[in-house]
């Protein structure tokens, strides 16, 4: 019997560096027997992007058009023809190989209750907001919980890979913008992604559709919990001393955005998951004490934590010079 398949699916936007990094560590961190790949480029520009994604000929699925983020992520799920869909967009590296992915997928099988579950290695604040003892916030979505008699509290999931979910801190799907994977069916069964009127396009890539699923999940009374890797396996790409990852709005990139700084493909060094502890308290594994830079210092905070903007409006160039 085949293990059920996943399709990775990545969307891109004239971010060469960052796509070139994404989807070869993707290819070398990833492993599983059945594997679907997509590539969603956004009629990208920047010199040698289209170049480059016409030399991956693993990629089967590969359209390149003008949409908004919430048409790409529609198309996408359209197409998918996986049980399960990782998706994510250009901006991430995956840093630790192995068969992480075929034991999450076997973890999942046996908890239909778990619906979105991220990938990607979290700031240390991060992780213990979400995934630590209860807190004071934790009052008004807990109460909002009960007032819709369900009771979703944070718990640790074993399986052939364990998480950790976040209970009532976090809706049960992961609606853009992190590695994730989900439930193909789930997103058919919430619908499409929708872009709101007015929707922030300097700040917000995905024009409203986020939020909107977010509601649309919130509305829906699926009881899916999201859940994180107890040993993540991705990483923001962050080089620029603001803690923001290069964005693109329009026809202009803000942040710093440069290739990798240690001249090769990769910003981060790939690690077997091996090499990863088993335990952390109890809490998932985070960003700053596990994700190694190469040519670069990751940019900490006088606390050590890892900074964290949303966007470096300081530092803008055009796409095509």
């Amino acid at each position: 019997m085949s293990a059920p398949r996943v399709t990775v699916a990545i969307l891109s936007w004239n971010r060469l560096h960052y796509l070139r990094a994404t989807l070869e560590s993707a290819r070398r961190c990833i492993r599983h027997d059945n594997l679907e790949w997509i590539v969603s480029d956004n009629a990208s520009e920047e010199p040698g992007l289209a170049a480059y994604l016409a030399g991956c000929g693993w990629v089967a699925n590969l359209w390149s058009k003008k949409q908004t983020h919430a048409e790409a992520m529609n198309e996408i799920v359209d197409r998918a023809t996986g049980d399960y869909l990782l998706l994510w967009p250009d901006d991430m590296q995956f840093v630790v190989e192995g068969g992480w992915l075929t034991r999450l997928v076997a973890t999942l099988e046996e908890n239909p209750d778990v619906g979105s579950v991220g990938l990607n290695f979290l700031r240390r604040r991060t992780v213990h907001r979400f995934y630590g003892g209860w807190q004071t916030a934790d009052l008004v979505p807990f109460a909002a919980e009960l007032s819709r008699r369900r009771l979703r509290r944070p718990r640790a999931v074993r399986g052939p890979e364990p998480l950790h979910t976040a209970g009532c801190r976090r809706p049960g799907v992961v609606a853009s913008g992190i590695p994730s994977l989900t439930r193909t069916d789930y997103w058919r069964l919430l619908g499409p992604w929708r872009t709101a009127r007015g929707g922030t396009r300097l700040l917000d890539s995905s024009l409203g559709a986020e939020d909107y699923m977010i509601a649309r999940f919130q509305e829906s009374g699926f009881s899916w919990q999201q859940a994180l890797l107890t040993r993540p396996v991705a990483a923001d790409i962050i080089n620029d001393d603001t803690g923001c990852k290069a964005k693109v709005r329009g026809g202009k990139r803000y942040g710093i955005y440069t290739p990798p700084p240690g001249g090769g493909e990769f910003y981060y060094k790939i690690k077997s998951e091996d090499d990863l502890p088993a335990d952390n308290g109890g809490l998932p594994l985070c960003f700053e004490d596990h994700v190694r830079p190469i040519g670069f210092a990751l940019p900490l905070d006088e606390r050590g934590d890892l900074r964290k903007a949303s966007l470096n409006e300081s530092v803008v160039t055009e796409i095509i010079l």
